[in-house]
């Protein structure tokens, strides 16, 4: 597994001032937590922040090269939350989890569809259950993606939890639940022809 190194120190003082001079200065702050951990107070430089993200894919351990007062150690961790601007320019805030390279995590993966399905043929439509699934694993067993081929779907067809197969990776959705499904073409509503009925004529 490559190893993508992020220099990271901790930071003293809290509060908008402080945070907001850090932003001035070209700084994220950012927080590191974990099991059997301290919760502490960290910052990154904002440009190499930038440049990692250009190339870093989605759920990848980082080695954190943590600075404090007791000198500089290596940490690995995983980006949990990241907090930007409105306009989603700017990083505001980023939650670091520190995980064990030998204990297992529980984390979602996005789920990726492949091929044409063939019921398509037949104007089926390709219905997209689930967009991740949680699962279980060591952090050296971490996928970017599931990929699902659709290929050999028909209409009426599904592909469910039980069809993945990823040795040494528990999923923690249910067996029977459907990934995918091509269904039927949606039917054509028939025009309502509304039948003209006379008038009551009035009792004289």
């Amino acid at each position: 597994m490559e190893e993508i190194l992020l220099k990271a120190e901790t930071r003293k003082g809290r509060g908008k001032g402080v945070v907001r001079k850090l932003r001035r200065e070209g700084s994220i702050p950012a927080v590191l937590y974990g099991k059997d951990i301290k919760s502490m107070a960290i910052t990154i430089s904002a440009r190499e922040w930038t440049v990692l993200t250009r190339h870093m894919r989605r759920n990848a351990i980082l080695s954190m090269e943590l600075r404090t007062n007791e000198g500089v150690e290596k940490r690995p961790v995983m980006v949990k939350d990241i907090q930007k601007d409105f306009l989603g320019n700017d990083t505001f805030h980023i939650d670091f989890l520190q995980v064990s390279m030998e204990r297992t995590i529980e984390i979602d993966i996005p789920i990726h569809l492949t091929g044409v399905a063939k019921g398509t043929a037949d104007d089926g439509i390709v219905e997209q259950h689930l967009r991740t699934i949680r699962v279980e694993c060591l952090p050296t067993q971490i996928l970017e993606q599931i990929d699902v081929d659709v290929t050999d779907l028909g209409i009426g067809d599904s592909f469910h939890v039980r069809d993945i197969s990823l040795p040494g990776v528990k999923l923690l959705e249910g067996m029977d639940v459907a990934v995918v499904t091509v269904i039927p073409p949606e039917a054509k509503e028939k025009p309502v022809t509304v039948e003209e009925v006379e008038p009551e004529k009035k009792e004289e």
